[in-house]
C-alpha cells in the first residue's frame, strides 16, 4: 500500500471549491473524525479539456492549483493527492482506478457528489464504486445543491464571473471570488489615489471586461478600490486598479484580490497595450 495510513477521500476536480464542494469535503472530515484517520482529497491535473481538446483556448481555473491546495488546507484537508490527468490515466477502467488510486494509496470510506464519473469515457459512477467497495470501503453519496432552481456547479460560476455578473458568485461559492497576484508597477495620482498595475496567473479567470469594485488584502492590510482595465494576455493578466487608500508599497509585493461587484456592467473596452515584465 503507498499510502501510510488509511484516509477517507474526497473525490473530485473541486475547481472554485463552491459550496457544494465545501459540503462533500465537510461531510467526508466529519466520516474521518469519526474513524479517527485523515481526510484526504483526490483531485486530478489539468482539465481534461486541455489534455483533448486542442482547439480550445487554454483552461482558466476559478482555483489553480496553488490556490486550491490553500483553500483546502484552511478547510482541514490532511493530505491532497494530485492526479496527472494525460490519456494513460484516462485509459484507465474503472476498476483499475479503484485498484491503483484508491486500494494502492489507503482509502478506507470515498465521499464523492452524485454525478462524479471515474475512469475510461466516465464509465464509473457512484452505483459501480459503491460495487466496487463491498468489503473494502465504504461510500458516501453527496446529493445536488441548487441555488433559484438550478444546480451550483463550477459552469454557473464561470458563466457569472464571464458575464461580470460578481456579486452573484457569493450565492455559488460562499464568498466572494478571490485571486492571487502581486504588484507590478504603481503610480502615485494627483488625487491622492494611486493606479497599480497587479499581475496574476493566467491560469485564473477573469473578466473579459467591465469595471468592478475590489478589495485587496496586501499584507494583511485591508485596502479598497477599483479595477478599471483588465488586459489577458497569452502568459499572465493584468489587472489596472485605482486604490483609494494612500500607501507605498513596494514591486513584487504579493496581493488577495477580492471581486465584490460590478460598477458600470460589462460593455466597456478593455484597451490597456503595456507591457509588464
Amino acid at each position: 500500500m503507498i499510502g501510510s495510513q488509511t484516509c477517507v477521500f474526497a473525490l473530485g476536480f473541486f475547481d472554485g471549491v463552491h459550496v457544494g464542494h465545501q459540503r462533500l469535503i465537510q461531510t467526508a472530515k466529519r466520516i474521518s473524525e469519526e474513524k479517527r484517520v485523515p481526510l484526504a482529497v483526490m483531485t486530478f491535473y489539468p482539465h481534461p479539456r486541455q489534455v483533448f481538446d486542442k482547439n480550445n483556448a487554454p483552461v482558466k481555473y476559478l482555483t489553480p492549483i496553488q490556490r486550491k491546495q490553500e483553500v483546502l488546507k484552511n478547510m482541514g484537508v490532511d493530505k491532497l493527492f494530485i492526479v496527472k490527468f494525460d490519456p494513460n490515466f484516462a485509459k484507465l477502467s474503472p476498476e483499475d482506478f479503484v485498484d491503483q488510486y484508491l486500494i494502492q494509496y489507503g482509502c478506507t470510506h470515498v465521499v464523492a457528489g452524485y454525478d462524479y464519473t471515474y475512469g475510461y469515457k466516465g464509465h464509473g459512477n457512484m452505483e459501480t464504486l459503491k460495487k466496487s467497495g463491498e468489503g473494502r470501503f465504504g461510500v458516501s453519496v453527496v446529493n445536488k445543491i441548487s441555488y433559484n432552481k438550478e444546480k451550483i456547479g463550477s459552469t454557473q460560476i464561470r458563466q457569472l464571473i464571464h458575464d461580470g455578473e460578481i456579486e452573484i458568485i457569493p450565492k455559488h461559492l460562499g464568498s466572494y471570488y478571490k485571486v492571487n497576484g502581486y504588484i507590478a508597477r504603481s503610480y502615485l495620482l494627483k488625487n491622492d489615489m494611486q493606479e497599480l498595475v497587479i499581475k496574476i496567473d493566467a491560469d485564473y479567470l477573469v473578466p473579459q471586461k467591465g469595471q468592478y469594485q475590489i478589495q485587496l488584502n496586501v499584507h494583511n492590510i485591508l485596502y479598497h478600490g477599483t479595477i478599471q482595465r483588465i488586459s489577458i494576455r497569452d502568459n499572465y493578466t493584468l489587472l489596472y486598479a485605482y486604490i483609494y487608500e494612500d500607501f507605498n508599497l513596494s514591486i513584487g509585493s504579493p496581493v488577495n484580490i477580492k471581486w465584490l461587484k460590478s460598477i458600470y456592467g460589462t460593455n466597456n473596452e478593455t484597451n490597456a497595450v503595456e507591457s509588464v515584465v
